[in-house]
């Protein structure tokens, strides 16, 4: 909304000209204001941009840990192998 007001300010100041001094200086005012709008969300745009980068790196390693995980659980267990030895008997 605030970057369609740009758009619309910009083009009435060239024809607020042949008009006062004073409504050509509240042109000019909103439509640096309009700028400084336009210039602050596109920034903000870009710190969301890199931060839903960030998460879907983070997604993805945390996808991959979880199929490994998934995929070891899905394993069946090795049998369980007698130790050789002597049998210890009950007395010490």
């Amino acid at each position: 909304m605030k970057a369609w007001l740009a758009v619309v300010a910009l083009t009435v100041v060239p024809l607020v000209g042949c008009g006062s001094s004073r409504e050509l200086n509240k042109a000019r005012i909103a439509a640096n204001t309009a700028k400084k709008d336009a210039d602050t969300l596109r920034a903000e745009n870009n710190a969301l941009k890199a931060k839903v980068s960030e998460l879907e790196l983070e997604l993805t390693a945390v996808t991959k840990e979880r199929d490994e995980l998934k995929a070891a659980a899905e394993q069946p267990a090795p049998a369980a192998v007698p130790a050789s030895g002597k049998k210890r008997s009950g007395k010490r």
